[in-house]
């Protein structure tokens, strides 16, 4: 397998009043700096999907691919742009693995466990959940699908992940659940949707530094 990363930042943030997530101040830095820092120790080649203006992004160093499905589709056209963006490469990839911008904890040995878990099948999708809750925006997708996922999408009643996934051979890797300072259980996959979330997250950070 071939991977590359693509962190999935084309949402419109209706729940955090329009603000773009990629860009809320977290800790030090932005959210889409903890992201893109926590992946690269994973994968060598990132590209961002985003349907904002690029310029913001500019200090990555990352391609930056726009959705190609008109009408902010969702996750699974961040999904498809990514998959044609890897192929269109002078070496193709043969897999991405997709990870969510407003996901700032998701775990180090993603990719390790994901890729491990497809590594005789490498046909099938690979999918992250923890604590029973499957995390379709965790995944390492086969590029091979990309056609697949296009006429998919064409029709605009096709958006949700899981049910473009349960169309396809896929297996699911349980992440365990961590162990936060204050003792409490701490989900990886926590996700970042509204300012109380972002608020919460915060709070996370600063006591697992």
């Amino acid at each position: 397998m071939r991977i590359a990363g693509i962190i999935l930042a084309g949402g419109q943030s209706r729940r955090m009043n329009g603000r773009d997530k990629a860009m809320l101040p977290f800790g030090d830095r932005r959210l889409i700096d903890h992201v893109h820092e926590r992946l690269s120790r994973q994968v060598e080649t990132i590209a961002l999907n985003s349907n904002a203006d690029t310029a913001g992004f500019a200090d990555l160093n990352v391609p930056v691919i726009a959705d190609d499905i008109h009408g902010f589709a969702g996750p699974l056209a961040g999904i498809h742009a990514g998959m044609e963006w890897a192929a269109a490469q002078p070496l193709p990839f043969s897999h991405i693995l997709s990870v969510a911008t407003d996901t700032p904890f998701f775990p180090d040995e993603l990719l390790a466990r994901i890729s491990q878990t497809i590594l005789d099948a490498d046909r099938h999708i690979g999918i992250a959940a923890s604590g029973g809750r499957v995390h379709p925006t965790f995944g390492l997708w086969p590029v091979s699908l990309r056609s697949d996922l296009k006429h998919w999408l064409d029709d605009p009643a096709n958006r949700r992940v899981t049910a473009w996934l349960q169309r396809h051979p896929h297996r699911v890797v349980e992440f365990p659940l961590v162990r936060a300072r204050t003792g409490d259980p701490f989900d990886p996959f926590f996700n970042i949707n509204t300012p109380a979330d972002i608020a919460a997250a915060r709070q996370h950070w600063k006591t697992a530094e």
